[in-house]
Order: C-alpha cells, then structure tokens, then sequence
C-alpha cells in the first residue's frame, strides 16, 4: 500500500478515536479493523481539536468524507452525495472524452502533417546517365589501382 494512505489511515484512526461514542460506533468493527492494520507504524500524528485548524492530508479528508457518506449521515443525505458524486464523475468523464476524442486526435495531427508543403522536404535526384557511367569507371580504377 502507497506510504501517503498509510499515514492518512494513521490520521483517520487518531480522528476516530477523537469521535463520540455514538458517531464512532455507526462505524463498522471491520472497517476499524482495516485502518488500524493498514496505517503506518512510524508514523506519529497528534490530532486535537478543532479539526477545521488541523492541516490533514488530502487522502485523510477524502476517507473521512466516505465514512461520513457510507456510514454517519441519514439515507437521504447519503442519496443526495451519491447523486452528486455521480454527476462529479460524468463531468470528469465527458472532459476525458472531449479531451481523448480519437477523431479530434487524428484531425489535429493531420492539420500538423500538411502534405501540400514540399518546400521542406529533401528531394533525392537519381544521377544522371552520364554521371553514373563515370561514376562506374572511376570504381573500376580504384578496384585495380593502375
């Protein structure tokens, strides 16, 4: 697991324990369980209160924001988070594709290979036929070195 969870699991487990007893035990056993296992063992942290004031990891604050949607708020509020994250990642989504539209890649690179301009490309002319016949005796010449 990437070092940045394991030390936002350490953050996550030192807020729960800051929680009341009645918040903290809508939070599952196992899912307790898995933080506790999975944070880091080097890592120190001291949370107090007010948490508004602490500087916590973005990683901390987005697995705090699913415990309270998956297990602190009331059903309707987490329907209403669903449905906004919902629409978050259909925006992201709709970006991606605007952005990776395979057909705009390949409109954009055909505006950048413009074949009509010959100007800079290398023409190769073949030698001429009298070019190539003295060509072909100097080669004679240098093969026997008279």
């Amino acid at each position: 697991m990437r070092r940045e969870y394991e030390e936002a699991f350490v953050e996550v487990d030192e807020i729960i324990k800051l929680m009341p007893v009645d918040l903290s035990s809508k939070i599952p056993l196992r899912f307790r369980q898995v933080i506790s296992e999975n944070k880091a063992k080097d890592y120190k942290v001291k949370i107090q209160e007010p948490l508004e004031e602490q500087t916590l990891k973005n990683e901390t604050i987005v697995i705090l924001g699913l415990i309270y949607r998956d297990f602190l708020c009331t059903p309707e509020e987490r329907e209403k988070l669903q449905l906004r994250d919902a629409e978050e990642l259909k925006r992201i989504e709709q970006e991606m594709q605007e952005q990776y539209d395979i057909n705009k890649v390949f409109e954009k690179r055909k505006k950048e290979t413009n074949h009509e301009n010959y100007q800079d490309m290398i023409v190769y002319k073949e030698p001429g036929f009298i070019k190539r016949f003295f060509n072909l005796i100097k080669g004679i010449f240098k093969k026997n070195k008279f």
